[in-house]
């Protein structure tokens, strides 16, 4: 688990969301729970959106998708000591840009399973000492452990979302 000092303020807000000192194991089981998770959403409600401008149940799953592959991304940088500063994103601009919303949940939920199963084999190949690497990211310092953190809280709370706005 990281301490609050590696995380900027954003990742901050995390930190009530999940507390494990298994980041690898919470990785683990997250794919099950996640899978089981898209797998109970009824069809009618993929599309819905609960507010104008908000992103749909697929959109939001594509998110996950695209956030997961840009963390896993920077971590591999982090652990093999790359120091070339990565730039933000823009998840507005990616989700705009996407197809998601015209893509079965089924078939989302089938890419992040993929997704997932290559972020837990990355992650598991980093020795131990590698967790401990940063880099910058969008103009903030991070530890490949926080990102792995991030990972995990990141969809935690988008989950939450789903849950509380779209299918009460």
């Amino acid at each position: 688990m990281p301490v609050a000092s590696e995380l900027n303020e954003y990742y901050q807000s995390y930190l009530k969301v999940l507390q494990t000192d298994d980041l690898l194991e919470a990785l683990v089981l997250q794919k099950n729970t996640t899978s089981e998770f898209w797998a109970s959403i009824p069809a009618a409600k993929e599309t819905f959106r609960y507010a104008e401008g908000k992103w749909s149940v697929r959109e939001l799953a594509g998110h996950l998708c695209d956030t997961e592959r840009i963390l896993a991304y920077r971590a591999l940088r982090f652990a093999r000591k790359d120091q070339t500063p990565l730039s933000g994103f823009d998840e507005n601009q990616y989700v705009a840009h996407s197809n998601f919303h015209g893509i079965p949940l089924k078939d989302i939920a089938v890419q992040k399973e993929t997704i997932r199963e290559s972020t837990i084999s990355l992650f598991r190949s980093f020795p131990q000492a590698s967790f401990d690497h940063t880099g910058l990211a969008n103009n903030n310092p991070v530890s490949v452990r926080a990102i792995l953190f991030f990972i995990v809280a990141h969809e935690i709370h988008h989950l939450g979302v789903v849950k509380e706005r779209y299918l009460k």
